[in-house]
């Protein structure tokens, strides 16, 4: 398999932080999900599916856990 993507979700505001996160600009990684389900229904406006190659998955599976419910 030469290319994996991992879909994961991300509070539509924290797209910014997520993509700072992974070009080292900050040094953490704002909370993410592996399932639409899992996003809490507290907060408003929504999520966002954000597709990374496997490679950045890693790099943030490695410095911050997915959040369950």
């Amino acid at each position: 398999m030469k290319c994996m993507h991992v879909n994961i979700w991300v509070h539509h505001m924290q797209i910014d932080e997520l993509f700072d996160f992974l070009n080292g600009r900050i040094e953490t990684a704002p909370p993410y999900w592996l399932n639409e389900q899992a996003t809490p229904y507290s907060v408003t406006g929504g999520y966002a599916m954000i597709s990374l190659p496997y490679d950045l998955y890693s790099e943030l599976r490695f410095n911050r856990s997915w959040d369950q419910k």
